[in-house]
């Protein structure tokens, strides 16, 4: 399932069972720029099989368990998503990696040229 976390434009992605979502991490947060990219991403996850926590409660306010064992579909689908956040971060990590140092030698050679100009 996933639920808003607020007024920002974020949601977290989690198991109902508890179980882990992602390596070590029970819950996945995201966030984007716009509220329009994040109902495009919850139409992603549900058209994936991904369901909004409807907070099932009984009547002796404990939320309860319909799930059960997941079935197969629902296995695939979720590795699935798994693979495409795995993948997902492993890009932006590269992203990373590669324009940091850019944009340091980038600052630092304006900089020296702006010093240099005014000597």
């Amino acid at each position: 399932g996933f639920m808003s976390l607020g007024k920002k434009f974020s949601f977290a992605i989690f198991n109902p069972n508890a179980k882990h979502l992602f390596k070590e991490y029970k819950q996945l947060d995201l966030s984007c720029e716009t509220e329009d990219d994040i109902e495009s991403w919850k139409a992603a996850f549900l058209r994936a099989g991904v369901y909004p926590d409807k907070g099932n409660q009984d009547d002796d306010g404990t939320m309860s368990s319909d799930m059960g064992a997941m079935d197969p579909m629902m296995e695939r689908q979720v590795e699935t998503i798994r693979n495409l956040v795995d993948s997902y971060i492993g890009i932006v990590s590269k992203t990373i990696k590669d324009q940091v140092p850019k944009s340091i030698m980038f600052l630092l050679v304006y900089q020296l040229k702006d010093f240099i100009s005014t000597e």
